[in-house]
């Protein structure tokens, strides 16, 4: 992975309803989250430098992987570390969701 992640094609980026996604959280009993992570790891991999590997993502016991991966990539649409993005996945996860989610809507916006 290189240093620092950089946006190589905003168009892979696709905006997300973050009220439709906890909505369907919600419902689908946090199976959408799931959904969620590997869809965010696939538009990361397409949209960025970073070579992700998007199916770890949804492997119970090895989604910390996934999720490293994620929070990492997602410095190219956020102005958070990728550090604080994971340490926010593991405590409270909703809240690195909406900035990855926000990120993710800025750059499809651009």
């Amino acid at each position: 992975m290189s240093a620092s992640p950089n946006v190589t094609d905003a168009s892979a980026f696709e905006k997300g309803s973050l009220g439709l996604q906890v909505v369907l959280f919600i419902v689908t009993g946090t199976l959408y989250g799931l959904y969620w992570l590997y869809k965010t790891a696939k538009q990361l991999d397409a949209g960025t430098d970073q070579d992700l590997t998007p199916i770890l993502a949804v492997i119970p016991v090895v989604n910390i992987i996934g999720i490293w991966q994620i929070s990492n990539a997602a410095e190219a649409v956020t102005d958070q570390s990728g550090v604080v993005l994971f340490l926010l996945f593991v405590v409270f996860g909703p809240i690195s969701w909406f900035l990855i989610q926000s990120g993710i809507n800025d750059t499809a916006a651009n």
